[in-house]
């Protein structure tokens, strides 16, 4: 099979063994897969991950073993089930689309698609993945839709974090892929006061179609000076996306008495802010990642449904020889803000 490898600075298509499905696992065609915010993080910022990882004590003999032998990354995807390995209750037929959740399980345990060469993602044709976690996709779902279903998955977690109550404002900071999508959830879930700011007036464009209520540029106007004009004295609860340095210190420094920071941003090193501030306001902090089982599904069947307007995520497609150059171009954010990989491309 053909499948983008990371190499480097750039990601090179090779041709890797078709996979053979262990007990339990199905093989499947890859129709889809996303360009993450994370994989752009791992791409740009790989050995200082590897050294950060190291001076906490954790092991890194595994991280630079996948780096070494070239990682295929990709776990926002939609597949199409082709064959099936032993012990397998085959309730799911030859054909059918399904999303899952990133991990396969190795001997009982989860193990995160992409992280090592045995369990690599859906930068490739074919892919291995856990029977029980698919998620079959309907018939009328568009294939694009159903590879959103991840990173709206991310923002239901999210939201679900947030614990929003009724007059309660939600103010987003940073409308990529991440903050445009739990602007969707939030939407959905009808909240009526969804206050935006991004400093790309493409991205703001976006978020208003995503269903903001008020969009802001930051270089004008402070976001949480916006939301308090638009519904005055009501608690905020803010939504944290860039992962840009300095900015958490700067929302402790903003924020109103008793505000909800949700970190889903990943800042590229380590981050401060000043404590005494933060706990004079009795703000509270919570970071995000992932999603249960049962938010991945939520998060496909509000895309199903509908209920989340997907369309405007979705900026462009590229075959596997593309992904240098989709990496590249989602470094700017008036271009794009989800790139998709379709294998079947040239």
């Amino acid at each position: 099979m053909r499948a983008a490898v990371m190499r480097g600075d750039r990601f090179a298509v090779e041709t890797r063994p078709d996979p053979t499905p262990g007990p339990g696992e199905v093989v499947v065609k890859v129709k889809a897969c996303g360009i993450c915010g994370s994989d752009l993080h791992y791409f740009h910022h790989a050995p200082d991950i590897i050294a950060m990882a190291a001076k906490l004590g954790a092991p890194t003999e595994e991280m630079h073993r996948t780096l070494d032998a070239g990682p295929i990354l990709g776990h926002e995807f939609v597949c199409e089930v082709v064959d099936f390995g032993p012990d397998t209750v085959r309730t799911i037929a030859r054909g059918a689309r399904v999303c899952s959740v990133p991990f396969v399980l190795k001997n009982g345990a989860p193990v995160l698609i992409g992280s090592n060469p045995e369990t690599p993602g859906a930068y490739a044709e074919y892919m291995t993945l856990t029977e029980a976690l698919l998620v079959p996709v309907a018939e009328d779902t568009p294939t694009e839709a159903a590879a959103l279903t991840e990173p709206v998955g991310i923002a239901v977690h999210a939201v679900n974090k947030a614990k929003l109550a009724p007059g309660e404002t939600a103010i987003i900071v940073g409308c990529g892929p991440i903050g445009l999508a739990v602007i969707a959830v939030l939407k959905a879930r009808g909240v009526r006061a969804i206050i935006a700011s991004d400093l790309s007036p493409k991205r703001r464009e976006l978020a208003d179609a995503m269903g903001a209520t008020t969009v802001v540029d930051p270089r004008a106007e402070s976001v949480i000076a916006a939301a308090a004009a638009v519904v005055p004295g009501a608690p905020a609860v803010i939504f944290e996306n860039t992962g840009a340095r300095g900015m958490l210190n700067q929302l402790v420094l903003e924020a109103p008495q008793n505000a909800r920071i949700l970190v889903t941003g990943i800042p590229p090193g380590e981050e401060s802010f000043i404590p005494m501030l933060a706990i004079t306001k009795e703000i509270a902090m919570q970071f995000v990642i992932y999603y249960t089982p049962e938010e991945f599904a939520e998060a496909l069947h509000l895309i199903q449904s509908e209920a989340v307007n997907w369309r405007p995520l979705i900026t462009g497609t590229v075959g596997l020889s593309g992904v240098t150059r989709a990496f590249k171009d989602l470094e700017d954010p008036e271009r794009h803000a989800k790139i998709l990989i379709d294998p079947a491309l040239a």
